[in-house]
């Protein structure tokens, strides 16, 4: 009796698996032990996430992942969505770590790496959640232990990247320290800061040598990751004022830049909102009027070319008048944007026609994320030495 590996070599096999979708590889592991082993190696792993992040088989391969409130019953859902076409792929509950939550509390992507996906929630010390959406796997962190003689502390926001020169996945957590003893005082409470780091590889948290910059995350806006880089919005501090900027972390060499924001199309009379996103593979910042009441609204786009200078802000282009528009979700390609409009739909503005289309997505899009498939398990770190670019 031949085995599959006689009538077929190994290498041609490898070759075939490599175009196959997760679910199908997911299948396939029970067709015989040689399967399941070859599936399961982390060779073959690499390899098959190398192949999906090729620049002719990047967009076929990659997509969306989009949180939702559904209609009818106001849960939240993931559905996955198509890169090219838009069409979604498939709708999901929350990873099994988040059921029950109560419906009030937020569930927030802080980012997602060749097809690893973080998530926290809206509370003071969230339970971070580690999740690969397409193997259904999870890896709740846990409590980091480290203590803090000052006293209370607090979770500002959560960060997660991929360490280049350590191939290793990593979150970093930004925390609020009351000491009566800092230098730094927000509405008469000393604070300072601090960040730890957990590995995947270790499965620990550890503090960052380096110390937190004085900031004040401004926590209604998004934070975004793009090669090695973790960003939030921040307020930069500079003697007793703040100015709006970005505090970014280095995840391979655990350091922060500061960043303030470029000047001009950036203050609105009633107030703006600025969201980071990531255009072209650099941080970028759509700004634009906090008045809801207002019938129209405009959106300034800028990219940063270089972390820590702000004169390296080049204003790219704008967007609007819009009318109805409530706020941005992220960029497609030929810097399209994905809007939410008041109704809560989901919409695509293409700058190049100046046209709007309904996406008809059934339920109301709180945030979405580029993501692409892949099998990279949560047990430890791997040797990969090309990832963290999804």
């Amino acid at each position: 009796m031949f085995t599959t590996n006689e009538v077929l070599p190994e290498d041609l096999i490898i070759q075939i698996l490599l175009w196959l979708p997760v679910v199908s590889l997911l299948r396939f592991k029970c067709v015989c032990k040689s399967w399941c082993a070859l599936i399961n190696g982390q060779n073959f792993i690499n390899k098959h996430l190398l192949h999906n992040q090729t620049t002719s088989n990047k967009n076929r391969n990659a997509g969306f992942l989009l949180i939702q409130r559904q209609k009818s019953s106001n849960d939240r859902v993931f559905s996955k969505l198509q890169y090219e076409s838009l069409e979604i792929l498939s709708t999901q509950a929350v990873p099994s770590p988040y059921f029950g939550i109560p419906k009030h509390i937020r569930i927030n992507i802080v980012s997602s790496i060749n097809g690893l996906v973080c998530l926290n929630l809206n509370t003071a010390n969230p339970d971070i959640v580690l999740w690969n959406p397409a193997t259904n796997e999870t890896k709740v962190l846990p409590k980091s232990g480290i203590s803090y003689p000052q006293g209370r502390t607090l979770t500002r926001d959560v960060g997660f990247g991929f360490d280049f020169k350590t191939n290793d996945y990593k979150v970093v957590k930004l925390l609020e320290i009351f000491d009566p003893d800092s230098e730094y005082c927000i509405n008469d409470i000393n604070y300072f800061y601090a960040a730890e780091v957990y590995c995947l590889s270790t499965g620990s948290w550890r503090k960052v040598s380096t110390s937190a910059p004085g900031y004040f995350m401004d926590s209604g806006c998004y934070k975004t990751y793009t090669k090695g880089m973790f960003s939030w919005s921040a307020g930069i501090r500079d003697d007793l004022d703040y100015f709006p900027g970005i505090l970014s972390f280095d995840m391979s060499n655990e350091v922060f830049l500061t960043t303030t924001l470029p000047d001009g199309d950036l203050e609105d009379p009633n107030g703006t909102w600025r969201i980071f996103f990531v255009l072209n593979e650099l941080v970028s910042l759509v700004t634009f009027g906090k008045d809801r009441e207002r019938l129209e609204n405009c959106f300034y786009i800028w990219s940063l070319l270089e972390y820590g200078v702000k004169e390296s802000w080049i204003k790219l282009f704008t967007i609007g008048p819009l009318m109805g528009i409530e706020k941005p979700l992220g960029f497609w390609k030929n810097e399209s944007l994905f809007l939410r409009n008041n109704e809560g739909q989901l919409l695509l503005y293409d700058p190049s026609a100046q046209k709007i289309t309904n996406l008809q997505v059934d339920g109301r899009p709180m945030q979405m994320i580029t993501y692409v498939e892949s099998l990279i398990s949560l047990k430890g770190g791997n040797d990969l030495e090309e990832q963290g670019n999804s």
